[in-house]
């Protein structure tokens, strides 16, 4: 497959992950075409950008001359062949269904020429199945993000079975230079490995509630003001390695191996969320909330990611 210089991206689907990948290429000096079928979709998404614009100006990470120019980088088309004529790169994010998905992949492998490559924002779904029937699957991948893209770094890269390689080597690229930092998967699996591993966490959390441990907002905060800080830092396995002194991590495992393993026979099984869960969740974030509405909370972690991402910056050597 011809590597090919990526100067344009259409982003097909402008929910909240599509606009804010697009504010992510456009501020990295890329032109973002943006295309989505629901009616009022792309407006929204422009309120998104110049919203998170400003936020970004605020914190330091964005120029106002700068931000002048990336809102010249972003282009409304109306209809999907518009949003692909000249694009270089294609940031599927259109709704979370094999059903929408499939259908959409084969209108944008017969429309883009073999070389594009298309990566779909898909949290979960296998990318074997949305490729499948396609003439040219080789150059189909999943590029997961963590939301909202343009803040989190992270982009898990999927396979299918019908992928070649170069395509993941092409999009770790592409992603590293509008300053992701991209993993691979080795194989696929249902939910990826960030959704799986939220899953696992967000299970036993809601068993604890159900159960009457704690309150949802205590439940939370066990994780934010707790091993959260450390996972801004390191992953649990490396958390466990320092935990287990000079010896790491097999000193951890001889020493606390045993309770581990009996924390997890005690752990929730259940593989669908009870009857009594979805009042226990609405009633106990409601509490958490206090009045605050989805905006402000929204703003409010934006606006702490941002600080917290200029410190990590900073503690690796970086400048603001």
């Amino acid at each position: 497959m011809t590597q090919r210089k990526i100067k344009s991206v259409a982003v097909v689907g402008t929910g909240t992950i599509g606009a804010s990948w697009a504010l992510l290429f456009t501020t990295h000096g890329l032109e973002a075409r943006l295309y989505d079928d629901q009616a009022g979709a792309t407006a929204r998404a422009e309120s998104f950008i110049e919203n998170s614009m400003r936020a970004l100006i605020e914190a330091g990470h964005l120029t106002q001359a700068e931000a002048t120019t990336a809102r010249g980088r972003l282009i409304k088309v109306d209809n999907l062949e518009a949003a692909l004529n000249g694009a270089d790169f294609v940031q599927e994010a259109a709704y979370e269904s094999y059903e929408v998905k499939r259908p959409l992949f084969q209108r944008l492998d017969a429309l883009c020429p073999p070389e594009i490559l298309l990566a779909s924002s898909s949290s979960g779904l296998l990318m074997s199945e949305i490729q499948a029937g396609l003439t040219h699957p080789e150059r189909c991948l999943i590029a997961h993000p963590f939301n909202p893209p343009h803040l989190i770094p992270l982009v898990e890269l999927v396979s299918g079975g019908r992928t070649e390689f170069e395509t993941l080597e092409q999009a770790r690229e592409f992603y590293l230079s509008v300053g992701k930092i991209p993993i691979i998967l080795h194989k696929e699996v249902t939910g990826h490995i960030v959704n799986r591993l939220q899953a696992a966490l967000w299970r036993e959390a809601i068993d604890l509630a159900i159960n009457g441990v704690a309150s949802v907002k205590d439940i939370d905060l066990a994780v934010s003001a707790g091993p959260g800080l450390r996972w801004a830092l390191m992953g649990q396995h490396m958390v466990y390695h320092l935990n287990g002194g000079p010896g790491g991590i097999a000193n951890f495992l001889d020493q606390l191996g045993p309770a581990f393993e009996s924390w997890c026979r005690d752990l929730a099984t259940w593989t669908e969320l009870p009857l009594n869960a979805r009042q226990v969740l609405i009633e106990g974030l409601n509490e958490a909330l206090a009045g605050r509405t989805f905006e402000e909370m929204r703003d409010w972690r934006d606006e702490y990611l941002l600080k917290l991402i200029n410190l990590l910056h900073r503690s690796q050597g970086g400048t603001e």
